[in-house]
């Protein structure tokens, strides 16, 4: 299953250029206020992961520029980004806990890979400019699952009632 949409390569360059042309400081400043009001785990989740790759700030706006293409991309399919709800984290440790760190990874990273070829070619093109190549795929294959876990809930929650997710 599909759990989130596969994102547009316009989307990405949408991005790049609102990047360039407005300035990497001003967008990421954008960014966080949106993620302030609509995704606060997110912008967590990406704080943390950035703080672990070395370059905090450099690694922070490769995963601001992440969540703005599926935003884009949500908003033009009439949707939203999946709201990382605290029960999705729980979900996420307990993969962890039951696959190990390492596994969780490499299947996570084997999704993203299978459902949304763009998202990796961002996500590889910015990685391979941090000082941690990996740690920075990590950061964005972690992202990129807790959103997918949180739209499957989401889905079985629209289609079941509250007591799915």
């Amino acid at each position: 299953m599909t759990t989130l949409q596969p994102v547009s390569e316009r989307h990405w360059e949408r991005v790049a250029r609102d990047f360039d042309d407005v300035g990497p400081q001003a967008c990421v400043a954008e960014i966080v206020e949106q993620l302030r009001a609509e995704n606060p785990h997110y912008l967590a989740i990406a704080k943390r992961c950035a703080r672990d790759d070395g370059d905090e700030a450099g690694a922070f706006t490769g995963f601001a520029k992440f969540y703005r293409i599926l935003a884009l991309d949500a908003r033009d399919r009439g949707g939203v980004v999946p709201r990382i709800a605290a029960q999705t984290l729980d979900v996420i440790d307990t993969l962890i806990e039951e696959f190990g760190e390492e596994q969780f990874i490499a299947l996570a990273a084997e999704m993203l890979c299978d459902e949304n070829p763009v998202l990796v070619q961002m996500a590889d093109s910015f990685a391979s400019r941090q000082q941690d190549f990996l740690r920075a795929m990590q950061g964005f294959v972690v992202l990129y699952k807790c959103l997918s876990v949180q739209a499957v809930i989401d889905g079985l929650t629209a289609r079941f009632g509250a007591g799915a997710g």
